[in-house]
Order: structure tokens, then C-alpha cells, then sequence
């Protein structure tokens, strides 16, 4: 009978544990949740090639060094973005599988701003000089969130 006692208290802390979002070791609040949502909607998005939500997703202060903070001619922002990057999207990808399996995502409420880091792996058919081409790749990323007017957008990342 002493082993019923330590058992029920191990049952018991167990059932206070953190909850977890579905298929993540990010903790579930209201916040990662959000957060989360937002990133399914870029993966989606980027899959299904919708430049409109896209464009809805990212900030009109968005900013991109590219990864290469000691060569800035490779930055850009929403301008370019919207007049480069995605019709480049919708008229040359022709195709895109994208998963995401997020790794951790931080809010900071007073600053309203977010992160979320995730690993990816994507494979596009895009059409290169007139030919059809596939690329693949994996690797780590992590896109930045600001609150604007109540509404997360995407500021950085892409």
C-alpha cells in the first residue's frame, strides 16, 4: 500500500506539466498559439503561392539583410519585396512542398514584438531560362513578428 501514495503524487505532478502545441516542444498559452498560427499561415501561403497573403503577413516596415549583415546589397524591404521577390513567386515557381516543424517561439508583450524558430524544408519546380527545374533544402530560420494597429505581421525572415 506505501507504493499507492508515491505513485498517485508522480500521476499528479504529471498531470501539471506543461501542454505542448500539437506536434511541437513549444509550450501551448494563448500567445505561442497565435504566434503559430501566423507561421502555418506563411507555410500555406508560400505553398499554395498566394502573393495577396503574403503580402497581408508581412509588415510594410519589413527588412531582409539576406543573412549577410557585412553586405548590404543584398537587403531589402517590402518594396522590394513586393515588386521583386514575389512575382518572382507567382510567375516563375511553379510548384512548392513546405514543412515546418517549429522549434520555439518567444513573446515579448511589452515590446509587442515575437520570434519564432523553426527548421524547414522546402522543394520548389520553378522554370529557369525556359526549363524546369527543382531545388531542394533544409536548414534552420526564424521569422520576427511585430504588433501593428492589434495585428501581428511579419518584420523580418522571409
Amino acid at each position: 500500500m506505501r507504493h499507492v501514495i508515491p505513485l498517485a503524487a508522480l500521476l499528479a505532478l504529471a498531470a501539471c506539466g506543461p501542454k505542448f502545441i500539437k506536434d511541437t516542444k513549444v509550450e501551448d498559452t494563448p500567445q505561442n498559439r497565435e504566434i503559430a498560427a501566423l507561421v502555418e499561415r506563411y507555410r500555406v501561403a508560400l505553398e499554395q503561392r498566394d502573393v495577396a497573403s503574403l503580402k497581408e503577413l508581412v509588415s510594410r516596415t519589413y527588412f531582409s539583410n539576406a543573412g549577410t549583415t557585412a553586405d548590404p546589397s543584398d537587403d531589402y524591404g517590402y518594396e522590394q519585396l513586393e515588386q521583386k521577390v514575389l512575382p518572382e513567386l507567382r510567375e516563375s515557381v511553379k510548384q512548392v512542398q513546405y514543412s515546418i516543424s517549429l522549434r520555439k517561439i518567444e513573446v515579448n508583450k511589452e515590446k509587442d514584438h515575437a520570434t519564432a524558430e523553426f527548421e524547414y524544408y522546402y522543394k520548389v519546380s520553378y522554370v529557369d531560362g525556359g526549363k524546369d527545374r527543382w531545388i531542394a533544402k533544409s536548414d534552420f530560420d526564424r521569422l520576427d513578428f511585430a504588433k501593428e494597429d492589434g495585428v501581428w505581421r511579419i518584420v523580418a525572415g522571409l
